[in-house]
């Protein structure tokens, strides 16, 4: 038996239907307007912090070139998912980004296990901004001066040293536990919640050994607080001519870990990615940003917008083996 015809279920999906329809134009309305109102920047480290530097320097130079507002959020714990998830939580419409490094992009999903976002599937990539070198320093009451000093206490006393970092899985951990696999020796990781504190606890030997970014180890190197003992990088620092690279000493793959740049919420419309991209292209355009990026040891990143995600995506394989068999996980 053939059905009535029924007006009211037809005129709702015809609405239906419309709305689908007009959704990419809204899209393109809201593109066209963008940005209408104040950006967050949300950033996982604490303020003051090499990363918090670089992420109020974005914020300051992208926020001029795309005529908006951006102001930034601190929202350190949890290897940056507290970040992550302030994100993920608002729309896709480029309102709200997250400074997001090689510890969130990377590495935690190596170490926290359920991780409560997938990197390569909820964020998209707005732009590189820089990369650092890690510098491995010693409290001076340890004595060291070497890599060598280090390791030989350490070898002698397994354990018995304290290392920092700026947050369990963080880069600042990881350069430290591949530098412990490499050579043999074990440390005890005290994770805290960014690279102020972390270093601070070393200086105040609380901790004796940390792996801070080198903006952030100079000022303090220099004033006598902390001891250079090796530049995890694939060369010496102009700043620490006296100071050997690892792969001087032998220890190779050394290679600049710490990268970091701008994403936003997957979903986020093409052409509002484009409008941040042309900010982070101001952004490393800027005289100004150049000399402090070399004022902190880091290295501009200029790229397309996709590249921060290829990066992750080829950091995440050459890293994956061994960051699975170091087992991370959160005790």
């Amino acid at each position: 038996m053939k059905k009535p015809f029924c007006f009211a279920a037809a005129a709702k999906a015809v609405a239906l239907a419309l709305s689908l329809a007009a959704l990419p134009a809204a899209q393109a309305q809201d593109a066209a307007n963008y940005p209408s109102r104040p950006i967050r920047l949300v950033v996982s480290q604490q303020a003051g912090g090499s990363s918090d530097t670089v992420a109020r320097l974005w914020a300051e130079h992208a926020g001029k070139a795309i005529n908006a507002t951006i102001t930034v959020e601190n929202k350190p714990g949890a290897g940056g998912i507290i970040a992550a998830q302030q994100v993920l939580g608002q729309p896709a419409d480029g309102y709200t980004l997250m400074f997001g490094g090689v510890s969130q992009m990377v590495l935690n999903k190596f170490v926290y296990k359920p991780l409560p976002y997938d990197p390569e599937k909820d964020f998209v990539g707005v732009g590189m901004l820089s990369t650092v070198p890690f510098i491995l320093v010693a409290n001076p009451a340890t004595g060291f001066k070497s890599l060598d000093d280090l390791v030989k206490y350490a070898k002698a006393n397994p354990d018995k040293l304290n290392f920092s970092s700026s947050g369990l899985g963080n880069s600042t951990q990881l350069a430290v536990e591949l530098l412990q696999k490499k050579l043999g020796i074990s440390m005890v990781h005290v994770p805290f919640k960014g690279e102020p504190d972390g270093l601070m606890a070393t200086i105040g030997g609380q901790t004796q050994v940390m792996a801070p970014v080198g903006g952030s180890a100079l000022p303090h190197i220099k004033n006598g607080k902390i001891v250079p003992l090796v530049v995890l990088a694939p060369s010496r620092l102009p700043e620490l001519p006296d100071v050997p690279a690892a792969n001087e000493l032998g220890v190779k793959d050394f290679d600049t870990m710490g990268w970091s740049g701008i994403v936003a919420k997957a979903g986020t419309p093409a052409a509002i990615i484009a409008k941040l991209h042309e900010g982070t292209r101001a952004f490393h355009a800027s005289a100004e940003v150049q000399a402090k990026l070399k004022g902190m040891n880091a290295i501009s990143m200029a790229g397309p917008a996709s590249q921060l995600m290829d990066v992750a995506r080829r950091d995440t394989k050459a890293w994956g083996p061994t960051l699975e068999a170091l087992n991370l996980n959160p005790k």
